[in-house]
């Protein structure tokens, strides 16, 4: 079998390959002019120009600027290309319009200079919704408006492992709920991460320093590979563009050489739909930089405004910039607290990419249990917010899937995935919480619509049975289910009426979800009816305390650590006048007031301040 073009003829080997990498469409090669592209890509899809140079000069990663500008319906894109090898350079565009592009390249060397071209955008395929955007303020959308629910994992070190192990990495991710993964490009020189790469982002001279004014295709080739088949699954690549774990110099390079590094990697990447972008993780460990310039480096070079966030350890890396998208916590115990702070404060995305590891490493961020796990992630979504997932359970050679990838051990991915499906049945983007709808649990509600109530600390009780209460208000009938986020159960328990309900559960921990109805097949009955039916209990009458019902203001407290707390000069002075110096130090402030005591950070006569402390915080209205 042959295909042929008017000007060439190749055969079918080499279009299969070359299909593998433009994707389907016919492939249009220019002999004369010494370029190619594909003559049809699909919306969102990538169409990669590739151009071959008459010469290499001595530094091709410095010496030759390359772009394209890409038109189509009077708007223009301008897309920076790279050096790829040999004599052989690339440019990478993702059209977000259906009909007929034509590109230009503009190039300071002659023989890439001034090479064109059309080609053809159609209809995304059925799987293909587009690049992840905000929407709704709070929330994250595809392009085309589909809701997109983050449920993320990490695996900060696995394209720095053998290709067998990447392999396992991608066959363990092809059976998990996770649709984000969280990842970094430089190698990591940490506990559970002692292996030197094969291949590094720059080439290794002689001596066996690296030569950081060349990178190594060779490595960027396999990124690329791995980010296509990570969209192939339908997760986003959060990729981490520093980190201050490193023998090798790359977490300490100046800034000429982090602003080189930020252009190759955008340039390469960038096309890709499935990309985001985190600054670093744990970006305040760091040398100190210029992180602000950076993080406009980085939305300067990128055409598609992808997803921007920088993760601390525990100071927020200011989230009103603009070119910040959403607002990264690293935040444990009291996650949904810091949750509600940060949407209250900024009103962005809030996602809590470190809440602590589920596994059984002996670090501390690394030993939680998988129903703890569950619940922390529980209760960021009910606060309102997102999180990422870690699995840190040791096999042989300290191989972890957060650190290497492998295989994960815990027992939380099934239940996380379980609370995607429940979130994702809900009309989430259009729920807030609403803490002033229950008493003893949380609440997120659409009011009138759709509610979730949340109780995950009901105490072990004797007769009489402890009650809590809900509101709900907006329809004239709703349907209950009653979800047990362990089991994985959900409990179809009958039909309620409008109003003020009292009930007691015999069941933690547990949700309760509420939709308005227009039709039912059973009668309706108070709330607490249908749970004493289910607990096989008798209905016992409920007294209710309607000035119970109250929505209390944000308000600082110890369960807020000391860096949240330093975000209000207050706050602050209230803390520096009963603490010692040590609490405001790096990492201790990721720490909350009773943490830094528990740990031996402080001492423990501290203790005995944390209640003065908290009734002054909690006079401080977060504004």
């Amino acid at each position: 079998m042959e295909i042929k073009t008017p000007m060439i003829t190749i055969r079918s080997f080499a279009v299969a390959m070359l299909f593998s990498i433009f994707g389907a469409g016919s492939l249009v090669i220019e002999a004369r002019e010494r370029h190619s592209f594909a003559s049809h890509v699909e919306l969102w899809g990538v169409q990669e120009i590739v151009l071959t140079s008459d010469k290499v000069p001595a530094n091709p990663f410095k010496d030759v600027r390359l772009q394209a500008d890409f038109t189509s319906q009077g708007r223009t894109v301008h897309v920076d290309g790279f050096y790829d090898g040999g004599s052989t350079w690339k440019s990478r565009f993702m059209p977000n319009l259906q009909g007929e592009w034509r590109f230009k390249t503009i190039s300071s060397e002659p023989s890439l200079d001034g090479k064109e071209g059309r080609f053809f955008a159609g209809p995304p395929s059925p799987d293909n919704h587009g690049p992840v955007k905000v929407s709704a303020t709070f929330h994250f959308s595809y392009a085309d408006g589909t809701p997109y629910f983050l449920l993320g994992t990490t695996s900060y070190n696995w394209l720095n492992r053998d290709g067998s192990l990447q392999e396992r990495t991608l066959a363990t991710l092809r059976n998990m709920p996770f649709n984000k993964l969280r990842f970094g490009l430089f190698p990591k020189w940490f506990v559970f991460n002692r292996v030197e790469p094969q291949v590094f982002p720059y080439v290794r001279k002689d001596d066996n320093s690296f030569d950081l004014e060349r990178f190594d295709p060779r490595f960027f080739a396999n990124v690329e590979k791995r980010v296509r088949e990570l969209d192939m699954m339908g997760i986003q690549a959060d990729i981490i563009l520093f980190h201050p774990y490193d023998k090798w110099g790359f977490a300490t390079m100046d800034e000429e050489h982090d602003e080189a590094y930020i252009r190759y990697v955008v340039a390469r990447l960038a096309a890709f739909k499935n990309v985001w972008w985190t600054m670093a993780n744990e970006y305040d460990t760091m040398e100190p930089r210029d992180w602000q310039k950076r993080g406009r480096l980085v939305r300067a070079c990128d055409p598609y405004d992808h997803l921007l966030g920088n993760h601390p350890i525990a100071d927020w890396f200011d989230p009103k910039l603009p070119f910040i998208t959403h607002v990264i916590l690293q935040s444990g115990t009291r996650a949904e607290a810091s949750v509600r702070l940060a949407r209250t404060l900024y009103e962005k995305p809030v996602v809590d990419d470190e809440y602590g590891y589920e596994g059984n490493n002996t670090m501390g961020w690394g030993d939680l249990k998988s129903n703890e796990a569950v619940l922390r992630h529980w209760r960021i979504a009910i606060a309102g917010g997102y999180a990422s997932h870690g699995d840190t359970h040791v096999h042989p050679g300290g191989v972890q899937f957060w650190a290497a990838g492998g295989e994960m051990d815990g027992e939380s991915p099934a239940r996380l995935g379980f609370l995607k499906r429940v979130m994702s049945e809900l009309p989430f983007q259009q729920m807030t919480p609403s803490p002033e709808l229950v008493v003893g649990g949380a609440a997120l509600a659409q009011v009138g619509k759709a509610y979730l109530f949340s109780f995950f600390d009901v105490e072990r009780i004797l007769e009489p049975r402890k009650q809590t209460q809900v509101r709900l208000a907006g329809a004239d009938l709703f349907k209950v289910d009653l979800v047990d986020p362990w089991t994985m159960k959900i409990f179809e328990l009958g039909y309620t009426l409008p109003g003020d309900h009292a009930f007691s559960l015999l069941m933690r921990p547990s949700l309760i979800r509420v939709n308005a109805a227009s039709e039912r097949d059973a009668e309706p009955e108070p709330l607490s009816t249908l749970l004493d039916r289910f607990a096989g209990e008798p209905t016992e009458p409920r007294e209710l305390n309607a000035e119970a019902f109250k929505a209390d203001p944000v308000q600082y407290s110890v369960e807020f650590p000391i860096a949240q707390l330093c975000l209000n000069p207050e706050a602050r002075l209230v803390l520096e006048k009963l603490l010692p110096p040590e609490a405001f130090k790096i990492p201790a402030r990721a720490f909350t007031v009773e943490s830094l005591v528990s740990l031996g950070i402080i001492g423990k006569e501290y203790a005995a301040r944390i209640p003065l402390i908290d009734a002054e915080l909690k006079n401080i209205p977060v504004e």
